[in-house]
């Protein structure tokens, strides 16, 4: 059971410890709810305007931060500000001044009527870092202290890591909230989240609106949200509410002349860019400007955030786009999986993906496109698959797949696309008694936040057999009652996922064991 109720100030800086906080410089405490200087619009006094900031700094793992190399690590900070221009300076260090970062700044939003949903975005690359190392960092704007903080590297392999896994979270209910404090209690290296980072649209607006005030809150409470932006990285992956409409077609589309601010993740996330360019990517259009200003915020490789890859301890993780215009049996696609995985010395190999391949939920049973590459991921070595999308918790028993039709994994832009197949499915295993598993764990884990599914399948498990998998019961646990999370400890031996409800609540627990 993770502790619940409001931290105060002093706890919330206990319960950060080893992980790292970003304070505000002393005296300078906040008196407007998105100032970090602590001082009402200066306009209004006569004096020269200051930005406020409508995402306060938080971390992000950088373009190459997917290799663990000593001397080598990369990190991102990142902020984001309304259009008030303002000059930043970051630097960082052991005492948090021995280096100075480079600070890249882009408009976002310009097509918008209202000035207050315009944005100005930095980013601040930090290189030549050491793993599992605390770096202080210091940001001066216009030649004041206003943010100090501190962050730890990631950490080398033979170490223990702890990381969340949610997905489906922010839209601004009080469940988001709740999911917030909890991962932030559970005191994590990172997080994993599984797609659909926030609703409905994947706006810059709904950014700031839904995801950075709770998932960067300045106290941390189940009903506030919690400081982790600003305490570890955020991963994600691609997924359908990143998408703003559909084209002539019906296919979904993200769609710059009508959402000026669509796309934010490419310019919110900066994951590692170790990945291809994309065969099939997202449908990105707009005029001219919209997508030069747009490309100026992403950057021009901003498609090869589509799917990545990065290690973090004794794990390995690949996460890919799933989106409907994704192909997963594109040729290429399927041999830069193959290369990953096989080329990954990690003891434990992870996949994140959004859309689940082995899901009996109602509401996306149809979407099982990404089952074609189950015989890959078996041959590679992967031991657990995180995906989103249904909104509930599931986890199958260990098993083997092998799609007999792939047909329907190879229609592009459908909403259905049946994969059928055979099933070998390891019932001995209980991650309890028996914690080696024959065959791959799939774990849907999106009740991060909205509304939930299936409540019917809760106690019935009749409900979560097929005839279309010829009611193969491969769900060992399925919970649709609840919002939760996954807080996974790994180490060169065990793997243990708890599933934590958004009052603290354990209900599930599995562990594999190797060696």
């Amino acid at each position: 059971m993770l502790e619940t109720g409001r931290l105060s100030r002093r706890g919330l800086l206990q319960a950060a410890g080893g992980i790292t906080f970003l304070a505000i410089a002393p005296g300078a405490a906040a008196k407007t709810p998105l100032g970090l200087d602590g001082e009402p619009f200066d306009s209004f006094a006569g004096a020269p305007a200051r930005p406020v900031f409508t995402a306060l700094p938080y971390l992000q793992p950088g373009p190459t931060g997917h290799r663990l190399v000593d001397g080598e690590e990369s990190l991102v900070i990142a902020w984001q500000t309304d259009v008030v221009p303002a000059r930043f300076e970051l630097t960082y260090g052991p005492n948090g001044t021995e280096h100075r970062a480079t600070i890249e700044q882009a408009p976002r939003g310009a097509g918008i009527h209202r000035a207050s949903e315009r944005r100005t975005n930095y980013v601040a690359r930090l290189q030549g870092l050491n793993l599992h190392s605390r770096y202080k960092y210091r940001v001066d704007m216009n030649g004041e202290r206003v943010v100090e903080g501190y962050f730890t590297t990631r950490k080398p392999r033979g170490e223990k890591v702890r990381f969340v896994s949610f997905g489906d979270n922010s839209h601004g209910d009080m469940s988001d909230r709740a999911i917030a404090y909890q991962a932030f209690r559970a005191r994590p290296d990172f997080v994993m989240n599984t797609g659909d980072t926030v609703y409905d649209s994947g706006l810059d607006n709904e950014y700031s609106r839904y995801f950075f005030p709770i998932y960067n809150a300045d106290e941390a409470g189940p009903r506030i949200g919690a400081p982790l932006l600003r305490a570890v990285p955020f991963y994600t992956v691609l997924a359908n509410h990143d998408l703003t409409s559909r084209d002539a077609k019906g296919h979904p589309i993200s769609d710059l002349d009508k959402y000026p601010d669509a796309c934010g993740y490419f310019t919110n996330m900066h994951p590692p860019l170790n990945g291809p360019d994309p065969s099939h990517p997202m449908p990105i259009v707009g005029a001219t400007d919209r997508l030069a200003e747009f490309t100026a915020a992403a950057g021009t490789q901003h498609l090869r955030k589509s799917n990545y890859s990065f290690d973090y301890g004794d794990g390995h993780f690949l996460c890919l786009d799933s989106n409907v215009y994704v192909d997963p049996t594109d040729p290429a696609l399927q041999k830069w999986i193959a290369d990953d995985l096989s080329g990954s010395s990690a003891v434990w190999k992870i996949v994140v993906y959004h859309h689940p391949a082995f899901n009996v939920g109602n509401e996306h049973y149809d979407e099982q496109h990404m089952r074609v590459l189950s015989p890959i991921f078996e041959k590679c070595g992967v031991d657990v698959v995180l995906s989103g999308h249904e909104h509930t918790y599931q986890r199958t028993r260990p098993l083997r797949f092998a799609p007999r039709d792939e047909s329907g994994a190879k229609a592009v832009g459908e909403g259905t696309r049946y994969v059928p197949g055979s099933f070998t499915v390891d019932r001995r295993f209980d991650g309890q008694a028996a914690t080696k598993p024959d065959g791959i764990l799939y774990i849907t884990t999106g009740a991060g936040g909205k509304s939930l599914y299936d409540p019917e399948m809760n106690d019935d498990p009749t409900r979560r057999l097929h005839p279309e998998d010829g009611n193969v019961e491969y769900i060992a646990a399925m919970v649709t009652d609840r919002h939760s999370l996954s807080v996974i400890d790994m180490d060169s031996r065990s793997f243990i996922l708890r599933q934590i409800d958004e009052w603290g609540q354990q209900i599930d627990r599995v562990e594999l064991r190797k060696g």
